[in-house]
């Protein structure tokens, strides 16, 4: 049974899915490979602080990061040792159930797109893990445009590749920063954290 807090309200010609939390659940992993990865630079990851930045994008991680710690770091080694960290951890990512079944039922019957934060080979191993990269021809991340969430440029950039006008189309987030950028798109938008929080409805 589809959770009705889900279903998108007609109408609507596309639905475009962010990647990390909403359509899979790769929170456990994402944060051990930042841990470790940051761990080589001597920064202990606290634990509140990440999860309230989840839905920013790398680099604006890492500028917060800097800004709190007064260090500068060399970003691209750091995300590269986040993603290598990342690809022995991609095993243990689970889909979303209630989110994913939204996404089956619309295939074939309208485009379908992901519109991530994450670097393209985190995202595509990712969706790859979790069984659902077939759904999706469509696949924008932060490696596609200049800025990251909460900027829009992903969102716009996907419901362009889609062929569809941005307020034809429907989005899926669960965070603040990923709704503000879809929401800036223009576009409506579902938060799926309560019906991830509480599981579908009998």
């Amino acid at each position: 049974m589809l959770d009705p807090r889900l279903q998108p309200v007609p109408p609507y010609s596309a639905l475009i899915f962010d990647c990390d939390g909403t359509l899979v659940d790769s929170g456990p992993a994402n944060e051990k490979a930042w841990r470790q990865a940051l761990a080589d630079w001597g920064i202990e990851l606290d634990t509140a602080w990440y999860r309230e930045r989840t839905g920013l994008s790398a680099d604006l991680l890492l500028a917060e990061l800097e800004a709190l710690t007064g260090e500068p770091l060399d970003r691209a080694a750091v995300r590269a040792a986040m993603l290598d960290a990342f690809g022995w951890l991609v095993d243990t990512v689970l889909p979303q159930a209630p989110v994913v079944a939204i996404a089956r039922a619309n295939h074939g019957r309208v485009p379908l797109a992901v519109a991530s934060g994450g670097t393209r080979a985190a995202v595509e191993a990712s969706l790859r893990a979790a069984g659902v990269q077939e759904l999706f021809p469509i696949v924008v991340t932060k490696d596609d445009v200049a800025r990251g969430k909460p900027a829009p440029d992903v969102y716009l950039l996907a419901a362009e590749r889609l062929g569809t006008r941005p307020g034809e189309c429907v989005a899926y987030e669960d965070t603040d920063e990923g709704m503000t950028a879809a929401l800036a798109a223009g576009m409506r938008v579902i938060d799926v954290r309560p019906s991830l929080a509480s599981g579908s409805p009998a």
